[in-house]
């Protein structure tokens, strides 16, 4: 499946978006199960740490699940899990009609 992202990525052009930066943040600021969080860049993509107050794998894909609700674009978005012993990563992309895209890699975690 990290195949698939990497090819799907590679026909878009990766940048950040501060509409979609707002709606991240204003997501995660305003969900109950989110102990704390940080949202980073680091070339184009954004690394965003999830510190949850009940870390569950399950707990951590329901959350997954809203967070793309939330903030992917209509046209277009592809994701894959890697469960990390203590840990869930999401590698998440999306993108609109005129190819431009982003990138997030999301880690869910225990406080």
């Amino acid at each position: 499946m990290f195949r698939a992202v990497n090819e799907y990525m590679a026909k878009l052009n990766i940048v950040t978006d501060d509409t979609v930066f707002e709606k991240m943040n204003s997501f995660l600021e305003k969900n109950s199960k989110v102990e704390s969080f940080a949202i980073n860049i680091n070339f184009n993509r954004y690394i965003v740490d999830v510190k949850m107050k009940k870390y569950s794998v399950d707990n951590a894909d329901k959350l997954f699940r809203k967070f793309v609700e939330a903030t992917a674009y209509p046209y277009s978005h592809v994701s894959v899990r890697y469960n990390e012993e203590n840990r869930v990563r999401y590698r998440f992309v999306t993108c609109q009609e005129n190819k431009t895209g982003v990138y997030m890699d999301i880690i869910f975690s225990e406080k």
